[in-house]
C-alpha cells in the first residue's frame, strides 16, 4: 500500500506531463493548419485581384507582346486558384478567344459594337467572379444575379476613343 502512495502522484504528474503535452501539440497544430489556411487565402485574395485586372486588361491590349504577358498573368490561376474559378476561367478564355478571332483581334470594337458578344463575354466573367467569391468567402450572390450586375460601361469598356461628352453649364 505505501508503495502503491508512493507511485500514485508520480503516476499522476506523469499523466499530467503528457496530457499536457498532447494539448500543446494539438494547439500548435490547430495554430499552423489556420496559418497555413489564412496564407493560401491571401495568395488567393491577391492573385483573383491581378486575375480581375488581366481579364480587362486583356480586351484593351492593343500589341501581341501585352497579350502575351497578361495571358501568363491569367495562366498563373494554375497556382492557388479554386478548381471552379479555374473551370469558369477556362470557359471564358474559350469564349473570348472565339470573339478575337471573329474580330480580327479587335475585340474591344466587337464588345462596343455587338450587344451579344458584349454579353457572352460579360456573362463568362460573372461567372469567374462569382467563382472567386465563394472561393473565398461564404455569399448569397446567385449566377442569375452576378450575371445581372457584370456588364461593361459606357463610360468604360464601351468609351470609345473619341472624346466624352461635354456638360453643358
Amino acid at each position: 500500500m505505501e508503495t502503491l502512495n508512493t507511485i500514485l502522484p508520480l503516476i499522476g504528474s506523469l499523466a499530467g506531463v503528457l496530457l499536457t503535452g498532447m494539448i500543446g501539440v494539438a494547439t500548435y497544430s490547430w495554430q499552423e493548419k489556420a496559418k497555413r489556411q489564412t496564407e493560401l487565402t491571401e495568395r488567393r485574395q491577391k492573385l483573383y485581384e491581378d486575375l480581375n485586372g488581366a481579364l480587362f486588361g486583356l480586351i484593351l491590349a492593343k500589341t501581341r507582346a501585352d497579350r502575351r504577358r497578361i495571358l501568363a498573368d491569367i495562366e498563373k490561376g494554375w497556382l492557388f486558384a479554386s478548381d471552379q474559378v479555374l473551370a469558369a476561367l477556362f470557359t471564358y478564355m474559350e469564349i473570348y478567344d472565339r470573339h478575337w478571332v471573329s474580330a480580327g483581334g479587335e475585340i474591344q470594337t466587337l464588345i462596343q459594337t455587338d450587344e451579344k458578344v458584349r454579353r457572352d463575354i460579360e456573362s463568362a466573367m460573372a461567372d469567374i467572379f462569382l467563382a472567386m467569391r465563394r472561393d473565398l468567402r461564404s455569399t448569397q450572390v446567385s449566377e442569375s444575379l452576378a450575371r445581372d450586375y457584370m456588364h461593361f460601361y459606357q463610360c468604360g469598356m464601351l468609351a470609345t476613343d473619341r472624346e466624352a461628352p461635354q456638360l453643358v453649364p
